[in-house]
């Protein structure tokens, strides 16, 4: 049975590789090259370093390590260690190696852009669950992955299910920032 499994991983990792060769189209809606206002460089609206109700270093709400509830070592309801159910290695129905829906080549579901502080494409999302968001690079391949918490923010995980200490929060307009442990922007943002 685990080895059918194995099987299936292989054909599907082959087959996305395939697919993957040609290059992933990004559409203009989706591009803050083109659309400024999607650019937390150009609209400072969706910026956290211009607008400070964003920023998890002065909106302690937002901020895991100033806010337990938020926070997967000290609320285990929001850690996929000990919630199976959360974690893609565990939870087949999560799991893109084993269900082809939820790479990003897929039309099944929604797909979130990832993009660098200079606004290029650096990978991709998508949503299993309403509580899960799968990371992938732009080669398409999967390489992590994010948790909901209570408050809307989504905390990062490795591949293994190890929090990284990153988190995004939502922007309240077109998408997420990502910040790293202290609360400081990474300058990854998600439209």
């Amino acid at each position: 049975m685990r080895m059918r499994s194995v099987y299936k991983a292989v054909l599907l990792g082959i087959a996305l590789s395939a697919k993957f060769a040609t290059a992933q189209e990004l559409p203009a809606s989706h591009n803050p090259k083109l659309v400024v206002y999607l650019s937390p460089a150009n609209n400072k609206k969706i910026s956290p370093v211009a607008n400070p109700t964003i920023n998890p270093q002065f909106n302690w709400r937002l901020n895991p390590e100033k806010n337990k509830e938020i926070n997967p070592i000290e609320n285990t309801s929001i850690n996929p260690q000990f919630r199976p159910e959360l974690n893609p290695n565990v939870n087949d129905m999560l799991n893109p190696l084993l269900k082809i829906n939820l790479h990003p080549v897929s039309s099944a579901g929604k797909i979130y852009y990832l993009f660098n502080k200079s606004d290029e494409l650096s990978g991709y999302l998508t949503q299993p669950s309403r509580d899960v968001l799968l990371c992938f690079d732009v080669s398409g391949e999967w390489t992590c992955y994010y948790v909901r918490t209570p408050e809307g923010t989504y905390n990062l995980f490795d591949k293994s299910g190890s929090w990284t200490g990153d988190y995004i929060c939502y922007d309240n307009n077109a998408g997420y920032n990502q910040f790293n442990k202290e609360g400081k922007w990474t300058g990854v943002h998600i439209k």
